[in-house]
């Protein structure tokens, strides 16, 4: 029992040095950046060592803190996206009657009700499917949605009841009839219903796994505990702090639509006297419903990108008002670069999800390819920044 004892107190010391010697980077929200060590947190302020004394650091003046000195883990393939915004890398996961259990790796484990969960990807993103998958799981949805993985990297999405998931099988209703779908013959499952999606929480956590936590608060924490997070009004977590990789109190995301464009322009298929700026006025984007942008075929918009913001996600479609009459190709461009590019030949939506990796300006693109613009009209669903 002694050496049980001697055991217990030696862990205990070197968690204590190991705590003691977290470096971060505090940076404020006028763009101040501290350097200091992690000391704790409360359920407003932050506290941090810096110059031999501690700062307590008001949740309201800050912008994120980052930590300098850790590894990034590889992740589970599986990836479980709630509807307040947190996407959550889970290693065994299963749902029935009691709702789904998620496992992140090496915290505790999550048990949600289904209404709570938009989808659950079974496979590592893929630039071979990713815009198929985010289009899909973008979409609207009144019923739940199997997503098979054909052949060719091809997605068929049927539309049915998911009854239950554990670790090897999907059992789906489908018209009535029960099927057990394999999931390693599956991209992913999408939940039905009205889903509105949250990606505005007062503080986000990304832990070392890559999992990105929406929280609305959090409880006191001095360092030595795991960090107890408030995802909604009723369901609660905890994050061991030596797990966490970065924390932003600021929103963590930004619509495109509310940003001004720095250029757009627009170019008929067919040659005309008529003045460029008149056109461009009549023809060029538009903004609909808030978050939307339309762009005909022939027509190009830019904006800067805010160096705070680290991705740029959201949906393209043909509009519904405009059918699918011919060639047309949706480009999205970074500092004059094309970084994704599709070609819609049909109403099926696709979906980006893209690193901005430091770029400066983003471009949306569409090419009425070579048939006349006669019914390119592409709508960019809720395009959005991403801290």
């Amino acid at each position: 029992m002694p050496y049980l004892y001697a055991a217990e107190w030696l862990l205990q010391i070197i968690q204590a040095i190991t705590l003691a010697i977290v470096p971060v980077i505090v940076e404020t929200g006028d763009g101040e950046q501290i350097r200091g060590e992690f000391k704790g947190i409360t359920a407003n302020t932050l506290l941090i060592e810096t110059n031999g004394s501690v700062r307590e650091l008001p949740f309201n003046k800050l912008a994120s803190m980052q930590r300098t000195a850790f590894t990034p883990k590889v992740p589970p393939a599986t990836q479980v996206a709630l509807s307040n915004g947190s996407r959550i890398y889970s290693g065994a996961l299963k749902f029935d009657e009691e709702g789904i259990l998620i496992e992140p790796r090496r915290q505790p484990p999550l048990r949600t009700p289904v209404k709570k969960v938009h989808t659950i990807r079974f496979r590592k993103a893929s630039p071979d499917t990713d815009a198929q998958w985010l289009g899909l799981s973008n979409a609207g949805n009144n019923r739940d949605v199997l997503v098979i993985r054909r052949p060719g990297n091809r997605l068929d999405p049927q539309q049915g009841i998911i009854l239950s998931i554990d670790a090897t099988t999907v059992k789906f209703d489908l018209d009535g009839t029960e099927i057990d779908a394999p999931i390693n013959q599956l991209e992913g499952v999408i939940f039905g219903g009205s889903k509105d999606i949250d990606e505005t929480p007062p503080i986000r956590i990304t832990d070392i796994y890559g999992s990105s936590w929406a929280l609305t608060g959090n409880s006191v924490n001095d360092g030595e505990r795991p960090i107890e997070i408030q995802l909604d009004d009723s369901l609660q977590h905890a994050i061991p702090f030596e797990q966490i990789a970065r924390i932003d109190w600021t929103s963590g995301i930004r619509m495109l639509a509310e940003e001004t464009a720095t250029a757009s322009k627009y170019k008929s298929y067919v040659a005309t006297n008529v003045d460029p700026s008149l056109l461009n006025r009549f023809f060029g984007p538009k903004l609909k419903t808030r978050t939307d942008l339309v762009l005909n075929g022939g027509s190009m918009t830019e904006y800067r990108l805010p160096p705070q913001f680290k991705k740029f996600a959201g949906t393209v479609q043909r509009d519904h008002t405009s059918g699918v009459t011919g060639n047309v190709t949706v480009n999205i461009k970074f500092d004059d670069k094309v970084v994704w590019s599709e070609s819609l030949g049909d109403a099926e939506p696709r979906g980006f999800e893209l690193d901005t990796n430091g770029a400066r300006r983003v471009a949306l693109e569409v090419d009425h390819g070579g048939d006349g613009d006669v019914g390119d009209n592409i709508r960019f669903l809720s395009p959005r920044l991403l801290k």
